[in-house]
């Protein structure tokens, strides 16, 4: 159903894809090696369609899935919330923030909510 690919360098070489079948293997596919590999890259098994990009760790695409995974690590887990790691966050999953802004938890799981709500249909 997809083919998932690890670059060895953005946008360059790549090992062979792996085939994943279901939601649930592309994105625990994404998670392990993310961190591993400069890009990771699923796309539709039929076509070149990207389905997801993560690139030097971060889901990119799709936004969606960027701001999930913001959230996930910077509102729903961490011991301390952090003003700045949260709009460093959201700056390289490409949502740039005024940088004069103090977030605090509530403000950002509000401006989470609404960057989702303004992305809706965009993938």
């Amino acid at each position: 159903m997809f083919k998932a690919y690890r670059f060895i360098e953005c946008g360059g070489k790549y090992f062979p894809p792996d085939p994943v079948n279901t939601a649930a293997e592309v994105y625990q596919y994404v998670q392990t090696h993310k961190e591993q590999y400069p890009e990771v890259r699923i796309t539709a098994d039929h076509d070149n369609y990207t389905a997801v990009q993560a690139i030097n760790g971060i889901i990119v695409f799709p936004k969606k899935w960027a701001l999930l995974e913001v959230k996930q690590k910077y509102i729903d887990e961490p011991v301390s919330f952090s003003s700045d790691a949260f709009k460093q966050a959201l700056e390289r999953s490409g949502f740039p923030t005024d940088h004069n802004i103090d977030f605090n938890v509530l403000a950002a799981q509000s401006y989470l909510t609404e960057l989702y709500e303004s992305i809706e249909g965009e993938d």
